[in-house]
C-alpha cells in the first residue's frame, strides 16, 4: 500500500547562487526527470522553502527505499547539485492530496 513521505533536498556548493534554477547546469535533464515523477503521481507536492532555499517534497510511494532509489536517479542528485538530507513517512491529518491513478495499472 502506498504511503506519503516528506523529503528535504538541499542545494550543495555546486549550486551557483548567482543563477536562477533554470540557468544551472543540467537543469533540462533534472526538469525532465522530475516532471516525469510528477506526471506519474510519485511527486505529490514540491516547493522551495523560503529561508533555507531547500526543497520540500511530498511523495506517494510504496516505501522509503523506493523514494531513495528514485531520487538517486535525479540528474542533480547524481552530479552533486542537490542532495537528500531528510526523508521520513508522514501521516497527513488534514488536506491530504488525492493520489493520481497509477498509469501503469489497469
Amino acid at each position: 500500500m502506498k504511503r506519503y513521505f516528506a523529503a528535504i533536498v538541499e542545494r550543495t556548493s555546486l549550486w551557483d547562487p548567482s543563477k536562477a534554477a533554470h540557468e544551472q547546469s543540467g537543469f533540462q535533464d533534472h526538469a525532465r526527470f522530475m516532471g516525469g515523477l510528477e506526471e506519474e503521481g510519485f511527486i505529490v507536492l514540491a516547493g522551495l522553502l523560503q529561508e533555507s532555499f531547500d526543497v520540500l517534497f511530498i511523495f506517494h510511494a510504496e516505501s522509503e527505499d523506493q523514494v531513495r532509489n528514485r531520487l538517486c536517479q535525479d540528474p542533480w542528485q547524481q552530479d552533486g547539485h542537490a542532495r537528500l538530507v531528510r526523508l521520513e513517512e508522514i501521516a497527513i491529518r488534514t488536506g491530504a492530496p488525492q493520489p493520481r491513478p497509477d498509469p501503469h495499472t489497469d
